[in-house]
């Protein structure tokens, strides 16, 4: 290793040591947030409306290959023709293109660094399943071959938007693997290269050597076909380890190449940290990557599962952590609204997509989407994705009004007023089997119930234990919590067992010592026998049990129960989804009527944001009359 690439070794691990003492006190400052439109396609006339809207800022993403259905991503030609080749023209028209639509844009970027078919087909000889970056993201990030050429592909991308266009792009994004996301779907198939990354990842970690589990392993496990035994399954444990954090090392690597070339004032972030994926889809090493200085921010869709009216919504990646750790995000909204393309060629055709039925579905679902970016100090992008997604004169009145509001609290950092906390644990999760049939995912019943008994709710990591200030949390969540090694035990002993706090877990809490699994440490750990059926509570030295076997159990009904049991404040009496902070409360919901809406402390002035109504004053509670759907952002001025 070079001196140069030691010493930005070194400063990187310094920056990194600064920042998470940083993070243990107050929230370090974040940097600018944008409001910007998005398609992969060259909506001109949509940039041109979103322009008079007052929306300014733009993403696109020059791309080489094709999507999931196996269409272009976008409609100019490949524009990286070889090594160190590249067809420029076609490249810079379409950064001219959005240029001419909007003189004002300032543009976010996203670098796509999957693989074309010429490389594909170049590496195809003596670099079987390295090639497809798209599929096989490990494999790819495994082959040196591979990450020679991507690397040179990025310098000289970043080269050309630089000295180009580089006053007018604000910020880049790294994108890779499956659907650009750094999402891996190599599910076990391992190259030649990933075969040899394997041998050094066991020779650097001192572990036996052994062979790459076969897939027929990595979809099976010991215990009920649900749990991985360390005892037993090592080496599958292991090797999902590895195939995360090869993942993480290529996305770190890729943001230290591109931190040197672009300009200090220019923000860099990627897709990634979706806690609702499986350990075999490369995620689970996110907390490294967010918290490396290289990132300024992170991005996902909405939540799939919570799209619906009087669903809860939500961010893929836990909001807790990235708000910890100082970093920026990107609400992507890309919900089908009732005016969304389907018909993406003559040939292709989206099909079984759930849209929004009607106008005020649209309105009602926007609303919900926008207020929760401003009430968590998010960046966003509408996600015009195929095109009229942004198109009716409402719509882009609804654009218009959110993007007055989010102006005016883009540079707030009002704490969230959540008292209800759910805990992602990514390394328990290396344990489960996410091909067994029945319930595998225990986080999502939980967390997607959670959002819509009328309280806020914060999502943290299990690395955040100790880290953040979980003191005016009244009930935490610890759905996926298998893995409780004594450091483990001691940090959750010392900030969530503790307090007077109602603890919800599910299925086998603290089964694993990180040795072998072991049932008898469920009860040690929560007070119930595994396997008991149906709704258990019990007051343990300091806290309150509350233990599901099946996470399913935990409906919305059960759910606010026990909230209401450990005193948690809800804003409204029935079960629909909440977001709020100290100054700003939004309540969605699909069936209307008059509701009464209780605050926390009594307010000089209540307005709905999106009427510009005021509907109350020197007011602690207060009646509105919501449409069916509807979404209404309040404003609580002292």
């Amino acid at each position: 290793m070079n001196i140069r690439f030691s010493c930005k070794y070194l400063f990187f691990a310094l920056a990194s040591a600064l920042l998470c003492a940083a993070t243990a006190g107050n929230m370090p400052e974040q940097k600018e947030r944008f409001f910007a439109y998005r398609s992969f396609w060259p909506e001109f006339g949509a940039m041109k409306s979103f322009s008079e809207n007052g929306v300014n800022t733009i993403t696109i993403m020059p791309s080489n290959t094709t999507n999931s259905l196996g269409e272009p991503y976008c409609k100019y030609p490949v524009f990286w023709r070889g090594e160190g080749k590249y067809d420029w023209k076609s490249f810079d028209r379409q950064f001219d293109g959005v240029i001419s639509a909007n003189p004002n844009a300032r543009i976010v970027c996203i670098v796509d660094l999957n693989s074309p078919p010429w490389l594909m087909r170049k590496m195809s000889f003596g670099h079987t399943f390295d090639s497809d970056s798209f599929s096989m993201l490990s494999n790819s990030v495994s082959c040196r071959f591979w990450k020679k050429a991507t690397e040179r592909f990025l310098i000289d991308y970043l080269e050309h938007t630089e000295k180009k266009y580089g006053g007018k792009i604000a910020a880049y994004m790294l994108a890779c693997g499956h659907t650009d996301e750094w999402l891996d779907y190599t599910l076990g198939i391992a190259s030649p290269c990933k075969i040899s990354a394997w041998r050094e990842w066991l020779k650097r970690n001192k572990k036996p050597q052994c062979n790459i589990p076969p897939y027929s392993m990595l979809c099976n496990a010991s215990f009920e076909n649900t749990l991985r035994d360390p005892s037993k399954e090592s080496a599958s444990i292991d090797f999902i380890r590895f195939s995360n954090e090869i993942v993480a090392d290529a996305m770190i690597r890729f943001a230290e190449i591109a931190r040197e070339k672009i300009s200090k004032d220019k923000q860099l972030g990627a897709f990634f940290g979706y806690v609702h994926r499986f350990a075999l889809d490369g995620h689970s090493d996110y907390e490294r990557v967010f918290a490396n200085p290289a990132y300024d921010f992170f991005v996902s869709p909405g939540t799939y599962g919570t799209r619906a009216m009087g669903e809860g919504s939500g961010f893929m990646a836990p909001n807790g952590t990235r708000t910890r750790l100082g970093k920026g995000w990107f609400h992507e909204i890309d919900h089908r609204t009732h005016t969304f393309n389907h018909q993406l060629s003559e040939y292709v055709r989206i099909v079984n997509v759930a849209n929004w039925k009607n106008q005020k579905e649209d309105d009602a679902g926007l609303k919900r989407e926008f207020s929760l970016a401003t009430i968590n100090h998010s960046s966003l992008w509408c996600f015009d994705m195929w095109g009229n997604v942004f198109s009716t004169p409402e719509t882009l009145s609804t654009v218009r009004r959110a993007r007055q509001i989010w102006g005016k609290y883009k540079n707030d950092n009002s704490p969230t007023a959540a008292e209800i906390a759910i805990f992602a644990d990514m390394e328990s999760g290396l344990l489960v089997n996410q091909n067994v049939k029945g319930p595998t995912n225990h986080l999502k019943p939980v967390w997607y119930n959670f959002i819509k008994t009328g309280a806020p709710v914060e999502i943290f990591s299990f690395g955040d234990i100790g880290k953040a200030d979980l003191s005016k949390y009244k009930v935490i969540a610890i759905p996926q919590t298998f893995l409780v090694t004594p450091e483990r035990r001691t940090l959750l002993k010392k900030f969530v067992l503790c307090g007077n706090k109602t603890v919800i877990t599910t299925y086998a809490p603290a089964i694993c010592d990180g040795k072998n699994l072991d049932v008898s440490r469920v009860k040690e750990f929560c007070g119930f026998e595994y396997g008991t059926k149906g709704v258990n509570k019990k007051q343990m030295d300091g806290w309150k049990s509350v233990y599901f076997h099946n996470a399913y159990d935990a409906t919305t009904e059960e759910l606010r129960k026990i909230a209401e049991e450990a005193g948690v404040h809800f804003y409204v009496d029935e079960n629909v989804p909440v977001f709020a902070n100290e100054k700003l409360l939004c309540v969605h919901v699909k069936d209307g009527g008059k509701k009464t809406v209780r605050l926390k402390k009594k307010h000089a002035k209540i307005t709905e944001l999106f009427s510009g109504k005021t509907v109350a004053e020197n007011a602690d509670s207060f009646e509105y009359d919501f449409d069916s759907p509807d979404t209404a952002l309040f404003e609580l001025s002292e």
